[in-house]
């Protein structure tokens, strides 16, 4: 992959980092970093290799949201092309939230405003007990639009709606209970925890675990029942017939670990 200016990206077998790499204002989101998460998120299903993204920082903060020198920016700017630019962020939770590979987000310090987004458009968060978070949109009289589908889907309308329209911080445990965080460990140990997390998925179907968020995917659209026997009929018999599902069959029963390919 190119090389980037406000992200970094490494690859250790079959696990990529994406490190937002802007410490020096708390990995504030600007439509740069925003530009380059989308290019690299859009790419990962061209690397076969790779089965899970993690998403982590570099230095003390997650991200502090926004960056407010991009946000000033648009005081001069034109409708249409505030628009446009609202257009890319949404693009790139969208983007994330549809990587064919597993996103695990690693997050500590501060997570506020847009930040929540990258964490709620994951499917696993671990987080250090310590991390506080806000949506911290409304203190600028803002509305966090473009999160907004990915946090509710995450922890309801009536835990979003309260978090929201107070901006108020809230710590790693309510974070947990209300569905934003799967996971929390003691400060200091976040690599070690996502290193545990990501040797448990690596003992997991490459193919199952893709095949897991596209049929997630697809039960958020309304449709009838006989629809949704049919589509998740349809999923199990192609897994049961697949390279992949006869090898775990095989594996179970000859007592052995099965040969991912």
């Amino acid at each position: 992959m190119e090389h980037f200016r406000t992200i970094s990206v490494n690859t250790d077998g079959a696990v990529a980092t994406v490190t937002l790499n802007r410490p020096w204002v708390r990995n504030a989101i600007n439509l740069e970093m925003i530009r380059e998460l989308t290019a690299v998120f859009g790419k990962f299903g061209e690397f076969p290799l790779v089965r899970i993204v993690v998403i982590d920082s570099e230095g003390t903060h997650f991200s502090a949201g926004a960056d407010l020198n991009w946000m000033r920016e648009g005081l001069e700017q034109p409708e249409e092309q505030l628009l446009e630019e609202s257009r890319e962020l949404a693009r790139l939770f969208l983007t994330i939230d549809h990587c064919p590979r597993v996103v695990v987000a690693a997050v500590k310090g501060r997570v506020m405003g847009g930040a929540n987004g990258l964490m709620a458009a994951a499917d696993i968060v671990v987080a250090e007990e310590t991390a506080q978070f806000a949506f911290s949109e409304v203190k600028l009289g803002l509305i966090p639009a473009t999160i907004a589908p990915f946090v509710t889907r995450k922890a309801g309308e009536a835990r979003t709606s309260e978090l929201m329209l107070t901006g108020r911080v809230f710590d790693a445990m309510e974070a947990l209970q209300s569905g934003l965080v799967h996971r929390i460990c003691r400060e200091g140990e976040l690599t070690g925890a996502v290193k545990e997390l990501t040797d448990l998925l690596l003992e997991n179907g490459p193919a199952a675990m893709t095949g897991i968020k596209g049929l997630l995917r697809t039960l958020r659209r309304e449709m009838t029942e006989e629809k949704l026997v049919e589509l998740t009929a349809g999923v199990i018999a192609r897994c049961r017939t697949s390279v992949e599902g006869q090898e775990g069959i095989r594996a179970f029963f000859e007592k052995r670990k099965p040969n991912w390919l």
